[in-house]
């Protein structure tokens, strides 16, 4: 198994998979654009695999539905948790190597 090392930044949770790779999540913005044109910035919680490359973003907003209308909601709690869920399932059957880097030559 491999030594602890630091986790790169910006990764909020690892999860070490099968083949002693890991899948990293981190919170990214991505740019999007309004339905009335205006553009802005909306997070997500990203995961990727660092043995297959596997990856998977979940949006931090969330899509209400009303009697009336519908509306969207901030919730990265939500986004975090499927993140974690997926990321625990691919971890659990994923067995690729890590990549080396150069000071593993």
């Amino acid at each position: 198994m491999n030594a602890q090392t630091t986790w790169p930044e910006g990764v909020i949770a690892r999860y070490l998979t099968v083949g002693t790779a890991t899948v990293d999540l981190a919170v990214v913005t991505r740019s999007h654009k309004y339905e009335d044109g205006i553009t802005g910035t909306r997070g997500a919680t990203y995961a990727e695999c660092t043995g297959c490359s596997a990856s998977e973003e979940f949006s931090h907003w969330r899509i209400h539905r009303g009697d009336y209308s519908d509306w969207e909601v901030e919730d990265p709690d939500a986004a975090d948790s499927k993140a974690r869920d997926w990321a625990q399932v691919h971890a659990e059957k994923c067995r690729a190597m890590p990549k080396p880097t150069a000071t593993d030559k």
